[in-house]
């Protein structure tokens, strides 16, 4: 099947914005900005921000005297961002994407890419894009999901391979993390830190990355991942049926890499 760019059409960024304020991913942006460690008055680009959650939190981070571009290649995300980051002045919502920056070359102390380049083709080209537009002793936080650490509970385990592999189509690069300190460390940066951040569910309720992740997933996989409706349905009712017995459980894990351009 051939993977085709991921469009986020207005009912996908809304989706998305919801998702990106449960408490998950609120605690992903923590462990981020705690990585990142920016200092007021630096300059950023948060590649792939999408509703601008991330980069309003970065501006509290680097004041007013600082810097934010957030880039988003849809304009439904922008839409959401431009209206979230409104009141803070230093703050540029702008289109583009990861493999044209609109940044000058040696002007950026950071770099930001969360759940960013799995949905890039070309990842060698973007991470040069990234030592490009850093200064010497800038840094490149890259987040990423490997799909293959997905730890869900079945009974059906043939089905919940099909529905995995269908839902991979979803990405350019379901299983990223693995390749990217080589990647990283061959467009020339110096990677100082790989962490990781699970995301751990025992239920779907919509204060989980489950609760909105498991609908996405059995759409995606009959709409585009060429599974039967059928087949869909049976996996999205055992994950529910799972959940109202308190048997459900869900976990992936999020690679975290922080790179320097050397001096």
């Amino acid at each position: 099947m051939e993977k085709k760019p991921r469009a986020f059409d207005a009912a996908a960024s809304a989706r998305v914005d919801r998702m990106y304020q449960n408490p998950d991913i609120v605690a992903q942006r923590v462990f981020v900005r705690d990585h990142l460690a920016l200092q007021p008055g630096e300059a950023v680009i948060d590649v792939g921000a999408g509703p601008g959650l991330l980069a309003l939190e970065m501006a509290a981070d680097v004041g007013p005297t600082g810097k934010v571009l957030a880039l988003d290649p849809s304009a439904d995300m922008r839409s959401i961002a431009e209206k979230r980051c409104q009141d803070s002045n230093w703050i540029t919502v702008t289109d583009g994407d990861a493999t044209a920056l609109p940044a000058d070359d040696a002007s950026l102390d950071a770099v930001v890419a969360t759940q960013v380049f799995e949905y890039v083709p070309d990842m060698p080209a973007a991470l040069k894009e990234c030592l490009r537009v850093l200064k010497p002793g800038g840094r490149l936080l890259a987040l990423d999901t490997d799909w293959d650490s997905a730890v869900i509970n079945t009974a059906e385990r043939d089905r919940m391979t099909k529905v995995l592999a269908a839902w991979r189509a979803h990405f350019f690069h379901s299983d990223l993390p693995g390749r990217l300190p080589r990647l990283i460390r061959e467009a020339g940066f110096d990677l100082r830190f790989t962490g990781g951040t699970p995301v751990v569910n025992t239920s779907m309720n919509k204060d989980t990355y489950a609760g909105d992740v498991v609908f996405t997933i059995a759409k995606f996989a009959e709409r585009k991942g060429g599974l039967t409706p059928d087949i869909c349905a049976a996996w999205l009712k055992e994950m529910t049926d799972l959940d109202a017995a308190g048997r459900f459980f869900f976990s992936i894990t999020r690679f975290l890499f922080v790179a320097i351009k050397p001096n």
